[in-house]
């Protein structure tokens, strides 16, 4: 199968993409690409009719995958907006674009106790009228995020490990039950 990663930040020391770079070693048998977001133009109607080419290769992306896995900060208490547009974009045509039926399964972290439980409800509901088959699990939020890593921004907690492994390995099997 192939899934597509979409992350909430873009930074250079972005926790959302460590953390998806970590669990690409849990899709092992399976093909994955992280999505770059930050160059997709604001979402407009008029951009929908003569779509730019970033856009054209952005949907033909989120179109050929099997599902999508998304790892986001909270911002504000809610969604960053790099993802917010990508979701946008990924939702048309309404009712029946790339996201109808896509099975999608939601990371959030935050320094906060809560691990970012706003962005993560927010997520779900925005995902929700996408018609998404959203991954129904315990919710992956990782709280205190900026102690789980190494210098080089490696997962060392191995609670987390354990966690994410769980996850994925629950969402592939999610994934494949939608699919078949």
């Amino acid at each position: 199968m192939k899934f597509v990663f979409l992350s909430g930040s873009f930074h250079s020391s972005s926790c959302s993409l460590a953390i998806l770079k970590c669990v690409e070693g849990f899709f092992d048998a399976h093909e994955v690409e992280t999505l770059v977001l930050d160059d997709l133009p604001f979402y407009s109607e008029d951009l929908n009719v003569e779509k730019p080419d970033e856009i054209k290769r952005f949907l033909a992306k989120m179109e050929s995958a099997d599902g999508v896995l998304c790892c986001s900060p909270e911002y504000n208490h809610s969604i960053p907006a790099v993802l917010k547009n990508a979701i946008d974009w990924a939702s048309r045509p309404a009712f029946n674009s790339a996201l109808k039926d896509m099975p999608v399964s939601i990371i959030t972290q935050a320094n906060s106790p809560v691990g970012g439980a706003r962005a993560q409800a927010h997520l779900k509901l925005v995902f929700d009228s996408t018609l998404s088959k959203v991954h129904i699990c315990h919710e992956m939020m990782i709280t205190q995020v900026s102690t789980i890593f190494d210098q080089d921004m490696n997962v060392t907690s191995e609670k987390v490990l354990d966690r994410l492994a769980r996850h994925v390995a629950d969402f592939i099997a999610f994934t494949s039950l939608a699919r078949s």
